[in-house]
């Protein structure tokens, strides 16, 4: 398991604004703010596992918060609780955790948690279209607290905590383990909550969610433009932008979104096909606008990300 932080040598009134950094870089970017007159410290340490990164992140009280919303890769964070309380607020929703209860947010949302007793928590980051393998209708979720006092919930924050403890897995062991791991953890929440008295059977759910499948089983076509989307799903072009908008993204934006995750998880498999062959699969024509848009999203150009697995 790699150590984010802290590292070997840091001075007290360093520590802060290192972690700000090591955090954003982890988990996207965030405003902090303490919560306690202490000297700050805490510790970050994570393992991958398949497509999922998993994280295992405390430090003194604080809270943080994100403002807007992010047009790069949409994820979602499932969290366990180690610490005795903690607080998110997300969609207009509050809710309160407790040590082992296990809550769901989106990442590239708005959103507020407060750690007012210090943070300690295991932190599972599912990119959106692995998670609706299994769970399909995350949003429905959000800020939804599943109370250790469940059964399946206690099973699946323990299957957290061994999971992390594995250390990092090849490809197909890692996506078999973290496909078991998530089959639990959506069994806990599908057992804990009705879907669709949260809204699941909406019309505007259910044609959100139907444009979406849409989309990510026509990855590789070219020709995809909102009033082909509109015209698949049968909603006009204005309605679909209305569908979208109340996410705060666009049918285009989220498409190239789901492109770009498409394109990362086929090059985590190794060089069995090149760079290209990939982006040309998951419709982008383009090499020098793929490669500027996935180092933007991750950090890495895909050439390199390719040579790194």
């Amino acid at each position: 398991m790699a150590i984010l932080y802290p590292p070997r040598s840091l001075l007290a009134k360093e520590r802060l604004d290192y972690w700000s950094e090591v955090v954003c870089a982890t988990y996207g970017l965030t405003t902090q703010r303490t919560l306690s007159d202490t000297p700050f410290d805490g510790r970050l340490s994570a393992n991958t596992l398949g497509d999922i990164l998993l994280t295992h992140i405390s430090s003194a009280p604080i809270e943080y918060q994100r403002k807007q919303t992010n047009s790069g890769v949409e994820q979602f964070f499932l969290c366990l609780t180690l610490s005795t309380e903690a607080e998110l607020e997300q969609r207009g929703r509050r809710s309160v955790q407790g040590r082992g209860d296990i809550v769901l947010f989106n990442s590239a949302e708005p959103y507020q948690c407060r750690f007012p007793k210090g943070d300690d928590q295991i932190v599972i980051a599912i990119p959106r279209e692995r998670l609706i393998q299994h769970l399909p209708r995350p949003e429905a979720l959000v800020s939804r607290t599943l109370e250790s006092h469940s059964a399946l919930a206690r099973l699946a924050g323990n299957m957290m905590v061994e999971v992390l403890d594995t250390g990092p897995q090849q490809t197909r062991a890692g996506e078999r383990l973290s496909g078991a791991l998530l089959e639990v953890l959506a069994t806990a929440f599908e057992g804990a909550f009705n879907l669709a008295d949260l809204g699941h059977s909406s019309r505007h759910d259910a044609q959100l969610m139907k444009a979406k499948d849409f989309l990510l089983a026509n990855l590789e076509d070219t020709g995809l433009d909102l009033a082909a989307i509109a015209q698949a799903i049968h909603v006009s072009p204005r309605a679909l932008s209305r569908l979208f908008a109340m996410e705060g993204t666009t049918a285009t934006r989220w498409l190239w979104q789901q492109r770009l995750q498409a394109c990362r998880a086929a090059l985590m498999k190794g060089p069995s096909r090149s760079v290209s062959e990939v982006a040309l699969c998951f419709g982008f024509t383009n090499m020098a606008h793929f490669s500027r848009a996935f180092k933007s999203a991750f950090g890495v150009s895909p050439s390199v990300f390719s040579k790194q697995q």
